[in-house]
């Protein structure tokens, strides 16, 4: 057992926990969710699981489980640190990412990493998959499932004679309500990926000239009306696909662009 959660576990387990939990404040909350009777089966797995392979839990370990099965969304570790601020329970961070480690190792919960890199952790329920929506914007996640989807990756994979296990998807945009907000913007607030239109050039003049290739820019047509494509997007320069053509702007420069979000 890692040294950073023996002080976690008992060797003195209540025997009435399995029902402890069952009652908790968590699980109530979490009645009326259509997953929770799900989440409240696997809850239980999982404690059983840890019983039998002679791993006792104790109550802050306990509450930390009961909560993240409580959830009905992928639980960061901002939202655990909160949790444990909250109740205040006292454990450390590396005792927390151990824990959580230890539910991933067991096959109780799969790590996500999105478009933020921040580390969150949802249920495993056996035998089922889904797949992710990431909005760049408001880091909103959806999941969903394609069965056309699935049934295509088996025909390509047996196209390329090619044994799959498993797979994950994640299709990183703007959700409805972030798409919808994004109206006029300066270019260089476009994320890589994405799709715009030139609506108006701020201080043209200005612009032109501090362009060292004036024509080949207006050649390429960094002119309004113009759609393109942003490839990168890091914070510094921003480097586009406008047609057919790679073009790199400063930040300044795309700053002074405003556009437009298209599909």
């Amino acid at each position: 057992m890692r040294p950073l959660l023996k002080n976690l576990f008992s060797r003195h387990r209540p025997q009435n926990l399995v029902s402890e939990v069952l009652h908790s404040d968590s699980i109530k909350k979490n009645h009326g969710n259509p997953h929770g009777h799900k989440h409240k089966q696997i809850l239980i797995e999982c404690l059983e699981f840890l019983k039998n392979n002679g791993i006792t839990v104790d109550d802050d370990l306990r509450r930390l489980i009961v909560f993240f099965f409580s959830a009905d969304h992928h639980v960061a570790l901002e939202d655990i640190r909160r949790f444990v601020q909250e109740h205040k329970i006292k454990i450390s961070d590396s005792a927390i990412r151990d824990a959580f480690s230890l539910l991933v190792e067991y096959g109780f919960a799969i790590e996500r990493v999105f478009g933020d890199n921040m580390v969150r952790y949802e249920h495993l329920h056996l035998g089922e998959h889904h797949d992710h929506f990431y909005c760049l914007k408001c880091g909103k996640i959806i999941e969903f499932y394609s069965p056309e989807i699935e049934d295509w990756q088996v025909r390509v994979a047996k196209d390329h004679e090619f044994h799959s296990f498993d797979h994950k998807m994640q299709i990183h945009g703007l959700c409805k309500q972030c798409f919808g907000t994004s109206k006029l913007m300066p270019l260089s607030k476009v994320e890589t990926g994405g799709k715009f239109r030139i609506i108006e050039i701020s201080d043209k003049e200005q612009f032109y000239q501090g362009c060292k290739m004036v024509q080949r820019m207006m050649e390429i047509g960094i002119l309004p009306g113009t759609e393109g494509t942003v490839i990168t997007n890091h914070g510094g320069r921003i480097v586009l696909l406008i047609n057919n053509s790679r073009v790199a702007l400063g930040r300044g420069m795309s700053q002074g662009i405003k556009v437009t979000l298209i599909e």
